[in-house]
């Protein structure tokens, strides 16, 4: 483990915040976010709490972390963010796109290979990101 305390890490650089996330478990992220750990916290891949989240198909830990302040821009290792994530694990189901589109998720974000989120769901869902950026 490294660090101590709220945010002590596992050999993967992974936070007690992060798997509480991964796993769904909404009254221990509230509390950890209160007792002051850090939301925005990334493991050895650069996953973040709301990285995992949108991977899972989390949404209410999605909508939780996004209002208690998760950073939408923050970059994996290969410079994704949770919604490259959420657009690559969503298989049709665009509920959690929709909401990091809502709160100001940039689609034209570039990764590492040189593709946006945006072209992302052009070419594995034949589905067009503007037609989300323009509901209220």
């Amino acid at each position: 483990m490294s660090e101590t305390g709220i945010d002590a890490c596992d050999g993967y650089l992974r936070t007690v915040l992060i798997w509480a996330a991964f796993h769904n478990n909404i009254a221990l992220i509230n509390w950890l976010v209160e007792k002051g750990a850090n939301i925005n916290h990334q493991d050895r891949n650069g996953y973040t709490a709301l990285h995992f989240v949108t991977q899972e198909k989390r949404f209410d830990c999605a909508e939780l972390l996004i209002d208690k302040g998760a950073d939408l821009e923050l970059s994996d290792n290969h410079g994704n963010t949770p919604l490259w994530t959420a657009i690559f694990n969503s298989r049709g189901e665009n509920q959690i796109v929709k909401l990091l589109i809502k709160h100001g998720a940039n689609p034209d974000h570039i990764n590492n290979h040189q593709r946006t989120p945006r072209k992302l769901a052009e070419m594995i869902q034949g589905f067009d990101l503007s037609s989300l950026e323009k509901q209220p």
